[in-house]
């Protein structure tokens, strides 16, 4: 089980993702959230096997990206820079091996 907790900035709400590999590049998350927004993905997604390979790479053949999580955030989440989006792909992403766990960050420089 990967645990990710992300900051979602200005608007001072927390995510905690869990990740969890279901083998051969399945996967599922849940989502604790204080943001109604991402509680309503959580109730959507959260659970649901999921094929990593699929969610991560763009078809070879026609360059598309079919993408279960992203399509729902993107109609559901109405701030489409919310780092919480990227921070669900990669603890799923970590969750079956395909990455290692290693902080990420963004950082305003004054």
């Amino acid at each position: 089980m990967v645990n990710v907790e992300i900051t979602g900035g200005i608007c001072g709400f927390t995510t905690q993702v869990f990740a969890e590999d279901k083998t051969g590049y399945k996967a599922s998350f849940r989502l604790e959230s204080d943001c109604p927004n991402w509680k309503r993905v959580d109730a959507i997604l959260g659970g649901k096997e999921l094929n990593m390979m699929t969610e991560l790479f763009k078809d070879k053949k026609t360059g598309t990206l079919n993408s279960q999580v992203l399509d729902v955030s993107l109609k559901t989440i109405p701030h489409v820079s919310c780092p919480v989006i990227s921070g669900i792909l990669k603890a799923l992403e970590v969750s079956v091996g395909l990455a290692l766990p290693k902080d990420a960050a963004i950082t305003f420089k004054r």
